[in-house]
C-alpha cells in the first residue's frame, strides 16, 4: 500500500479556491477507481492560530492511498485527472508530491 502526500500551491485565492472546487468535484469518481483506498482533501484551518502550526498560503494538500504503483500511475492519466488538469490550468504554481510506504 502506498501512501501518496501532495502539496499543491496556487497562485492566487481566486486560483485557489478553483483547484480545491475541482478536486472536490472528481473526489466521489477517484475514489472508485481500482486500487483507490483514500483521497482527502485538506487546507489549513483558518481560526487556528499557533506557534506550532506553519500555514501556507493558497496550498491544498492531498492525502491519499493506493494499493500499488500501478494504480496511482492508472489514475495520473485517468479522465478525473485529465479533467482536473483542465479545469485549473495555469493555477497551479508548484507541486511537491512524496510517495511512501510504512515501514
Amino acid at each position: 500500500m502506498l501512501t501518496v502526500i501532495a502539496e499543491i500551491i496556487c497562485h492566487s485565492e481566486q486560483d485557489f479556491t478553483t483547484v480545491l472546487d475541482s478536486f472536490n468535484n472528481i473526489r466521489e469518481q477517484v475514489l472508485q477507481e481500482p486500487g483507490c483506498h483514500l483521497y482527502d482533501v485538506h487546507i489549513d484551518h483558518p481560526a487556528v492560530e499557533s506557534a506550532l502550526q506553519t500555514k501556507v498560503p493558497f496550498s491544498i494538500m492531498m492525502y491519499e492511498k493506493w494499493e500499488s504503483m500501478q494504480h496511482l500511475e492508472t489514475h495520473m492519466y485517468s479522465i478525473n485527472m485529465q479533467q482536473h488538469a483542465q479545469a485549473t490550468e495555469g493555477a497551479v504554481a508548484h507541486v511537491q508530491i512524496r510517495i511512501l510506504e510504512a515501514q
